[in-house]
């Protein structure tokens, strides 16, 4: 699996849905919806599965193969009862995310059906749909950060790159229920965070965000970001990803000169308690990026 190559098509209503994953679940189920063939005369139906193993999924993520297998059968355990809230016309539907979820021990591979309501707003899309690159986010090691990532990019289309997201739906969105109330809260508790890990790692640099009041009350954010022309991954360090404990692989050269990897040494001196591999590398990775801030008013 090169994700690169991989793109996530998602209805609209599907980027703004109510629905709750962690981190290992929501990278499972974008790099299912990139497996999807999108050949327009391939009829894709609730038939079919998608699947990948821990190795492909470790180098996709940039986490250690260990820690690969792990998020892997203990997402595959709950992901079967995740559920998914979707706003339509006339009603809220419930549904699930998937029908059959398989873990194959011996080949560490993981396959996933998706369930008969949810196709629709993944195949055969028309219009009203945003698509991105599974590479821009499978860094990310925050829920609150892939979508507040997926409510931004909805509006990337537009001439003035800037995304007006309301309060409320990032409360639908992100599942925060009565988390929160204060907006003071929310932007130190949620905002902030998934601003500054998205700028960190994925392919859109975040120039700032505004608050916008009707009255004295705030019922929106204004984000104004860039897109990265010359976003890549950094290099992951080939032991995290061997079975063996292999010396690095030199990163390729590029244009501009960008640090070297984050090492196995740093990631132990650097570790929290309670912290994954993949949760201390992106802090780091943020760390290193701390001379591009994000902007607050």
């Amino acid at each position: 699996m090169t994700a690169q190559n991989l793109q996530v098509y998602k209805s609209n209503d599907l980027m703004t849905a109510n629905y709750k994953l962690t981190v290992a679940e929501t990278r499972i189920i974008l790099t299912c919806i990139a497996k999807i063939d999108r050949d327009r005369n391939n009829v894709v139906t609730d038939n079919e599965m998608y699947g990948f193993t821990a190795r492909e999924f470790a180098e996709t993520c940039g986490i250690s193969l260990m820690a690969a297998y792990s998020d892997l059968k203990e997402a595959v355990d709950q992901l079967f009862e995740r559920k998914i809230l979707l706003s339509m016309n006339d009603r809220e539907r419930k549904t699930r995310w998937i029908q059959t979820a398989d873990y194959i021990a011996g080949e560490g591979r993981v396959e996933l059906r998706f369930s008969k309501d949810i196709l629709p707003y993944l195949v055969d899309l028309q219009g009203n749909f945003t698509k991105y690159s599974l590479n821009a986010v499978a860094r990310l090691s925050s829920p609150h950060a892939f979508r507040m990532y997926e409510l931004i990019i909805k509006h990337r289309f537009k001439c003035n790159p800037t995304a007006l997201i309301f309060i409320e739906d990032i409360r639908f969105s992100l599942a925060l229920d009565d988390a929160y109330p204060l907006y003071a809260d929310l932007r130190k508790r949620v905002i902030e965070p998934a601003l500054e890990m998205i700028n960190a790692v994925t392919d859109i640099k975040i120039l700032g965000f505004e608050p916008k009041r009707e009255g004295r009350k705030i019922v929106a954010i204004e984000v104004s970001y860039a897109e990265r022309a010359d976003f890549s991954m950094d290099p992951v360090q080939e032991s995290l990803i061997s079975e063996k404990d292999e010396t690095p692989k030199p990163a390729k050269p590029t244009r501009k000169r960008k640090p070297g990897p984050i090492t196995e040494k740093e990631i132990n001196a650097a570790a929290r308690p309670g912290e994954s591999t993949q949760e201390v590398i992106a802090r780091l990775t943020a760390e290193r990026r701390r001379a591009e801030p994000v902007a607050t008013y």
